[in-house]
């Protein structure tokens, strides 16, 4: 490959990487599903000590949930992650907990997009 090629290539897989960045949805109604399911989630898989988490299984996800095709759906102490797209410092995705406090990142990680719902990107 030439270099001016291996420059185009490489210009392309940033472009189609960052490119691809996800976005929190801004949809009042799927805002709601998704509080309202998450307490569903929470509420069929309780978190006994010594666990701190569990992960639901997709066939198991409620259906706006499962809409978002998450890659991964836990169930925290502190409340709900839905992994949109992971990534190796934290991913995208949607964290629904009882208090902005609770969430495992920094602050400056999250966006409020819904009260109770912050959205991630990676820190």
């Amino acid at each position: 490959m030439t270099g001016a090629r291996a420059a185009a290539f490489a210009l392309s897989a940033a472009l189609a990487l960052f490119g691809g960045c996800e976005r929190p949805t801004r949809d009042e109604s799927v805002l709601r599903a998704i509080r309202a399911e998450s307490a569903q989630l929470v509420a069929k898989h309780p978190i006994r000590p010594p666990e701190r988490s569990v992960q639901v299984p997709k066939n198991r996800l409620p259906r706006v949930i499962a809409s978002l095709d998450p890659e991964m759906v836990t169930v925290h102490d502190w409340g709900v992650d839905i992994m949109v797209r992971p990534g190796f410092d934290g991913g995208w995705g949607y964290q629904v907990a009882r208090d902005k406090r609770d969430l495992p990142m920094p602050a400056e990680c999250y966006s409020d997009v819904a009260a109770g719902i912050f959205w991630h990107g990676p820190c």
